[in-house]
């Protein structure tokens, strides 16, 4: 399959898990807060690793360093979630998501000196028209004021930072280890987290506990599901950067505030319970427009 396809893919379902993520947070985690669901996330992966090692039983033989280094981009990729989800807590995601536009330029400096990875003029311009689309889907052309938010903008470079570090590192090492094996040892990175907030963060630890004595069974079967798109996605994203260079993988991911603009529209016209998206005339006309540039961005770096 075309790596495109593969990269085009995981925003897919990262826009799906998105929209799960804000039905949960609204219908049970409203008064729980967000320990809990980062609780649940790493320790989930505890049930996933046994199945990585299923795939692939030679995970030992990796030597140590690449072990190391693998299992500190899980926790960094852990901890840039969390930078995240300060930064949403204080701005709307339409401030949020934009910011994250600068990831493919990360990824690129990475790629670049980690990776040795170089662009094509034709794949820079492409990317630009890809991130600039993106940019234009996720603005909120509603608020009437707008300004600078230094805080929440360097909260999401940070992540940025992080999440496009994790991506390198990540590459740096299954591009001589075995894919699976890679995997297995990055989110060994994220069970530890989620067993380091459960054993020492007290407030998130009460969280999860309270959580799972009031909705368990409803929570437990949507989380789980939630949490094997997430699984899925992380997968193709990975996979993705083993067929092409970092920065062109990130700038595909750009797509997501389509996807969630597409979910958004078929949930509020079949399933208005479950999600609701604005219709207007403005709102429409503007994500058209996006979207066209970003297709054309698309065109531009698969000649």
């Amino acid at each position: 399959m075309n790596w495109f396809l593969i990269a085009l893919s995981a925003p897919a379902l990262w826009a799906a898990s998105s929209h799960i993520d804000k039905y949960l947070l609204e219908k049970y985690f409203k008064h729980q807060g967000i320990g809990a669901l980062l609780i649940f996330s790493g320790l989930i992966y505890l049930f996933i690793l046994p199945v990585f090692l299923l795939i692939q039983p030679r995970v030992l033989e990796i030597s140590a360093f690449q072990a190391g280094i693998l299992v500190a981009g899980g926790i960094l990729e852990v901890f840039g979630f969390l930078i995240y989800l300060y930064a949403i807590e204080k701005d709307e995601a339409s401030v949020v998501i934009p910011i994250f536009q600068v990831m493919p330029v990360i990824s690129y400096i990475f790629g670049y000196f980690i990776l040795g990875e170089t662009l094509t003029e034709k794949q820079i311009w492409g990317s630009l028209l890809v991130i600039l689309g993106a940019i234009i889907i996720s603005l909120d052309l509603t608020r009437i004021k707008t300004s600078f938010k230094t805080k929440v903008f360097f909260l999401i470079l940070l992540a940025s930072l992080i999440f496009s570090l994790d991506g390198a590192i990540f590459k740096f090492v299954a591009i001589e280890e075995d894919f699976w094996v890679s995997n297995f040892w990055a989110s060994t990175g994220d069970s530890i987290m989620g067993l380091a907030f459960f054993a020492f963060v007290g407030n998130y630890r009460r969280q999860f506990l309270n959580l799972f004595r009031t909705n368990a069974a409803k929570v437990i079967g949507i989380n789980v599901s939630n949490e094997l798109i997430t699984l899925g996605s992380g997968l193709l994203f990975r996979y993705a950067i083993l067929l092409a260079p970092l920065a062109l993988v990130q700038t595909v991911n750009g797509f997501q505030p389509f996807f969630v603009f597409l979910f958004g529209i078929i949930l509020t016209l079949f399933f208005p319970k479950l999600g609701r998206e604005t219709l207007s005339q403005k709102i429409i006309s503007q994500k058209l427009i996006a979207i066209v540039i970003m297709f054309i961005g698309t065109y531009i770096i698969n000649q």
